[in-house]
C-alpha cells in the first residue's frame, strides 16, 4: 500500500511541479520583455521623483534638471520669451515684478538629433501679394541660432521630442538676467555694474505650464562689482541672488491689423523696413503700439452704442501696496475709461486684485498686466509693455510704484504750491491730497502702456496768465495732457486759490482724448492697415492748427525747442519762471515758521533746501532754452506749422536780460534764519550765480544753427556783446561793484579764457547739434545713425523703448557743422582788458583789487609760453 500511495502522488506531484515551474518560466520571460519594451520615454519620466506639468509645452522637473516635451505642431511657431524678478536680494538691482528686458521674439526648429532656438528678425516685411520678395526676405532673415539642445528622446505617441532645457535657464544669459541696465545701484546708468555667474550656486525651482504660455523659475547667483565712471571700484563680488520667472508666450497665429503710425502724434511703436513691387526703394514705416480692443457687438457698435471690448485690458493691484495707495491707483487707472466711452467702449480698462481662487494667475507670468509695490528709495514709477513684434499689438503691461514716490510727490507739491496751498505746509501731506497725486501718477504711467508717449508740449498750449484763471483752471487744469510733465499749479499765487484757481493737472486733458480716439477708435469700413491710413490722416490734420492738439517730442541728447520742456507750465517761459521764482523766495522766507513745530531736528528742511535750488534750475533751464531755441514740429504737405523756426531776436534777448537779472538776483537763497539751523554750506546765492554765468557763455553752442535758420539771426557775437554790456556796465559808469557784479565779470574773464584756448594756442570750435565735449564715441555715433534710420537697438545702452529715430520718437539729434568761434571770444577778453586798463584805479579798494587780479590774469593767459 505504501508504494502504491507514493506511486499515486507522484503521478500528481510531478505535473504540479512542473506546471509551476513552466509557470515561473513564462512570468520570467514575460518581465524580460517588458523591461525590454520600456522606452527611453518611460525611463526618464515614469517615475515618483519626477514632475510633470502638462499645457502647451509639456515641461518635466527631475534630478533637477528640467526637460521640455514639445510638440512637432510648434516648431516654427513664433513666441516671446521674458523674464520677471519674483525675489531678489537687492532691489537696487531691479524691482520685484520687474520685466528688466525686452522680451526675446523666438522659434524652435528641429534638426535630424538636434533642436534649436532662433531668434526672430522681424524688421523686414513686404506686401501680401509680393510672394517672390517675401521668399527673398525669409531666405535673407533665417532665425539665428541662439541655443542648440540634444534630442534625448521622443514620447510614447512620437507626436513630441524631449530635450534638456536647464543649461540655457540656469545661465549668464544678458536678454533674461535680473538686472535693470537703469536701476537704482547704477544711478539710472551712470555707474558700471560688472557681474560674474556662479553656476553652482543656481538652481532650477517651480515648474507651471497651461494652454498658451509656460513658466520656469530659476535662482541666479552673481558676485556684483560696482565702478564709478568706469574706473573708482566702490564694490566689490558682493554676493547676488534673484528669482526669475521666465515665461515662455505662444504669439497669435493671425497678427492683428497693425495700425500705422503718425510723427505728428505722440505714441510708441513698432518699426519695420518694407520692399514692394510698388515702391521706388526700402521704405521705413512705423506700426503704433497698442491693444487689440474690438468690439463684441460691432452692429451695436457702429449704431452709437456704448460697447464692451472682446477682451479688455485687464490691470491686476499687487495686494501689498499701502491700502491708501490702492484705492488711488485704481481711480487712476479706471479715469482712462472717460476717453474709451468717447470712442463707443464701456469698461474697457478694468482692474482686479491678484485673484486667490485661479490657479493659473501668476504675476510674474507676462500673460498677465500688473501695478507693482517696490520697497524702494527710488522717487520714481514707470509704466514700460512689451509687444508682438510682428504688429505692435500690446501684450503684457506693468506699473512699478516704488515707495519713495510719495517723497517724490511731497516734493512737487510743497515746493511747487506751497506759496499758494496752506495744506501743504506740513511733513506730511493730507491723505486727500496725497490720494489725488498718486492717482495722477497711476494715470499717467498707464498712458504710457496703453501706448501714449510722453507730450512735452501740450503745457505749453496754455497762456501762462490763464493758469491763475479760477474759470479756465477748473475746466481744463494745468495741461491739455496729463502725459505731458506738467505737474503742480507754480505759476498761480497767494491769494489765488481762494479765488478758486485749481493746483493739480486734469482728470485727462483734450489731448489724452484725441491720441486715445486716434490710436483705439476701429475703422470698421477699412480692410487692410493701408486703408485706414486717410482716415487716421484727416483725424490729425483737422487739428493741426490748434496747439492743443499738438505734440512735442521729448528731447533726449540736446534741447533745442523750448516750447517741448519738461517740468514746464505756460506758453511763457519768462513769465512762468518769474512767478514761480516769486514762490520759491516766499517758501524760503517762511518755511522756517511752517515747520518749526514738526520738523525738529531740521533734517527735512536741510534736504528740502536741495530740492528748491534744483526747481530754481528748473526755472531758469526753461528761460536758457529760448536763446539759440528753435520751435519743432513734424509737418505734412498742408499742415499750417512750419517744420521749424528759429526763437525770435526780440525774445532770446528778453531771456538774456532775464537770466542776467536772475544771477545777480541771488541774495535770497543765503536766507539767514534758514541756514543758521542747517548743514553747514557755503554760499549758494555765490554757487548758482557761476553756474548761471555758467550756462550763459554756453549759450553759444546753440545760437550757431538758430542763426542759420533764421531770417533775422541773434548772432554770437551780439549774444556776448548784450552779456558783457549787462556785465561790466557799472565798471563802465566808474561804480563801486557789488559782490554779485564782482563773481560775475570773473565768471565773464575766465569763460573767455577757456573759450578762446589762448592759454594752449589753440582754437575753439563751435558746433550746432552738439558741442564737442559732448560728442558720441563712433559707436554711439553709428548706434544713433541707424536708430534714426531705421530704429535698429543700440547695443551701446541706449534706454530700451527711448529710440530717438527720424520722424517718429524722441527727438532727434541734430547733424551740426563747425566754425571757430576763437576770434570772437579772443576779441571779449581784449575788449574786457582795455575796459579793465581804464577803470584800474576806480571805485572803492575792493573794486580795484578785483580789477588788478582780473589784469593780471588775462596778462597771465595771454602770456603763451
Amino acid at each position: 500500500m505504501n508504494k502504491i500511495t507514493i506511486l499515486f502522488f507522484l503521478c500528481f506531484l510531478i505535473p504540479a511541479i512542473g506546471l509551476q515551474a513552466g509557470t515561473k518560466k513564462k512570468k520570467d520571460q514575460k518581465e524580460k520583455t517588458e523591461t525590454k519594451a520600456k522606452t527611453e520615454y518611460d525611463k526618464l519620466f515614469a517615475t515618483p521623483d519626477c514632475q510633470t506639468e502638462k499645457g502647451m509645452i509639456t515641461l518635466h522637473k527631475k534630478d533637477g534638471k528640467i526637460y521640455f516635451e514639445f510638440p512637432l505642431a510648434l516648431f516654427e511657431r513664433e513666441m516671446l520669451l521674458g523674464s520677471t524678478i519674483k525675489e531678489t536680494a537687492s532691489n537696487d538691482e531691479g524691482l520685484v515684478g520687474q520685466k528688466p528686458h525686452d522680451p526675446l521674439h523666438i522659434y524652435f526648429t528641429k534638426g535630424d538629433s538636434t533642436v534649436q532656438l532662433r531668434y526672430v528678425f522681424n524688421y523686414s516685411i513686404t506686401n501680401a501679394e509680393d510672394q517672390n520678395i517675401q521668399n527673398a526676405i525669409d531666405e535673407s532673415n533665417v532665425g539665428a541660432i541662439i541655443e542648440n539642445f540634444d534630442i534625448k528622446c521622443w514620447n510614447n505617441d512620437k507626436t513630441a521630442v524631449v530635450f534638456d532645457v536647464t543649461d540655457f535657464f540656469v545661465s549668464d544669459r544678458y536678454e533674461i538676467d535680473p538686472f535693470d541696465p537703469y536701476s537704482a545701484s547704477t544711478y539710472y546708468g551712470w555707474m558700471l555694474r560688472i557681474t560674474k555667474f556662479k553656476k553652482e550656486r543656481s538652481f532650477v525651482g517651480d515648474i507651471k505650464a497651461f494652454d498658451d504660455n509656460i513658466s520656469i523659475n530659476s535662482h541666479l547667483s552673481f558676485t556684483i562689482t560696482m565702478r564709478a565712471l568706469g574706473m573708482f571700484e566702490y564694490q566689490t563680488d558682493k554676493p547676488f541672488t534673484a528669482e526669475v520667472t521666465r515665461s515662455l508666450v505662444l504669439l497669435p497665429e493671425k497678427p492683428m491689423r497693425p495700425r500705422f503710425s503718425d510723427p505728428r502724434i505722440g505714441v510708441f511703436y513698432t518699426g519695420k523696413m518694407k520692399y514692394a513691387n510698388d515702391d521706388h526703394g526700402v521704405k521705413v514705416i512705423y506700426y503704433a503700439n497698442r491693444w487689440r480692443l474690438e468690439p463684441k457687438d460691432t452692429a451695436a457698435f457702429k449704431s452709437g452704442k456704448l460697447v464692451e471690448p472682446i477682451k479688455p485690458i485687464v490691470y491686476y493691484i499687487d495686494p501689498e501696496f499701502p491700502e491708501m495707495w490702492k484705492q488711488s491707483i485704481t481711480q487712476g487707472i479706471e479715469d482712462w475709461n472717460l476717453a474709451f466711452e468717447k470712442i463707443g467702449f464701456k469698461n474697457a480698462v478694468q482692474v482686479r486684485p491678484f485673484p486667490t481662487d485661479d490657479p493659473e494667475f501668476d504675476p510674474n507670468n507676462i500673460k498677465y498686466s500688473c501695478v507693482i509695490y517696490a520697497p524702494n528709495m527710488v522717487e520714481n514709477a514707470m509704466g514700460p509693455s512689451w509687444v508682438d513684434p510682428r504688429s505692435g499689438e500690446i501684450l503684457n503691461a506693468s506699473v512699478y510704484m516704488n515707495h519713495n514716490l510719495v517723497s517724490l510727490l511731497y516734493n512737487w507739491r510743497m515746493v511747487q504750491t506751497a506759496a499758494v496751498d496752506p495744506r501743504v505746509r506740513t511733513l506730511n501731506l493730507p491723505e486727500d491730497i496725497l490720494s489725488d497725486a498718486i492717482r495722477y501718477v497711476s494715470r499717467h504711467e498707464v498712458g504710457h502702456t496703453l501706448g501714449l508717449m510722453h507730450n512735452m508740449a501740450a503745457s505749453n498750449a496754455f497762456p501762462t496768465d490763464s493758469l491763475r484763471s479760477a474759470s479756465f483752471t477748473q475746466k481744463y487744469g494745468t495741461t491739455p495732457s496729463i502725459m505731458d510733465y506738467a505737474r503742480f499749479n507754480y505759476v498761480a499765487q497767494p491769494g489765488d486759490l481762494e479765488k478758486g484757481v485749481k493746483l493739480t493737472p486734469p482728470i485727462l486733458g483734450q489731448y489724452d482724448y484725441y491720441a486715445i480716439n486716434w490710436i483705439y477708435s476701429p475703422i470698421l469700413e477699412a480692410k487692410t492697415a493701408e486703408e485706414e491710413i486717410p482716415v487716421l490722416d484727416r483725424w490729425i490734420s483737422e487739428k493741426a492748427g490748434d496747439p492743443i492738439y499738438r505734440y512735442g517730442k521729448q528731447q533726449i541728447y540736446m534741447h533745442y525747442d523750448p516750447s517741448a520742456m519738461e517740468e514746464d507750465l505756460g506758453d511763457d517761459p519768462i513769465k512762468s519762471a518769474t512767478y514761480g521764482i516769486k514762490n520759491l523766495k516766499y517758501v524760503v522766507a517762511n518755511i522756517d515758521n511752517w515747520l518749526d513745530k514738526d520738523d525738529k531736528d531740521y533734517s527735512f528742511r536741510d534736504y528740502f533746501y536741495y530740492t528748491t535750488l534744483n526747481q530754481l534750475q528748473l526755472y531758469l533751464r526753461h528761460v536758457d532754452v529760448l536763446i539759440g531755441g528753435i520751435y519743432l514740429n513734424e509737418r505734412y504737405v498742408g499742415d499750417p506749422r512750419p517744420s521749424y523756426q528759429s526763437v525770435p531776436k526780440a525774445k532770446q534777448k528778453e531771456a538774456v536780460q532775464f537770466l542776467l537779472k536772475a544771477q545777480e538776483d541771488m541774495a535770497w537763497l543765503d536766507n539767514e534764519t534758514y541756514f543758521k539751523n542747517i548743514s553747514i554750506v557755503g554760499s549758494i546765492a555765490n554757487h548758482m550765480q557761476v553756474y548761471t554765468m555758467a550756462n550763459l557763455i554756453n549759450g553759444t553752442k546753440r545760437l550757431a544753427l538758430c542763426a542759420d535758420k533764421s531770417d533775422d539771426p541773434y548772432t554770437e557775437k551780439e549774444y556776448l556783446q548784450d552779456i558783457y554790456d549787462y556785465v561790466w556796465k557799472s565798471t563802465i559808469k566808474r561804480r563801486n561793484l557789488t559782490e554779485a557784479e564782482i563773481v560775475a565779470q570773473r565768471e565773464f574773464v575766465n569763460s573767455m579764457i577757456a573759450k578762446s584756448n589762448v592759454e594752449t594756442g589753440q582754437q575753439a570750435d563751435r558746433v550746432s547739434g552738439w558741442g564737442i565735449a559732448n560728442q558720441p564715441s563712433v559707436e554711439e555715433w553709428l548706434a544713433i545713425q541707424m536708430y534714426q534710420k531705421f530704429g535698429y537697438r543700440s547695443p551701446f545702452g541706449q534706454p530700451e523703448g527711448q529710440q530717438p529715430v527720424a520722424s517718429v520718437g524722441f527727438q532727434r539729434m541734430v547733424d551740426g557743422h563747425f566754425s571757430s568761434m576763437a576770434p570772437t571770444f579772443y576779441f571779449f577778453l581784449e575788449k574786457c582788458q582795455t575796459l579793465l586798463e581804464q577803470a584800474k584805479n576806480t571805485g572803492d579798494e575792493n573794486t580795484r583789487s578785483h580789477y588788478a587780479l582780473m589784469l593780471q590774469t588775462i596778462k597771465k593767459a595771454l602770456t603763451i609760453k
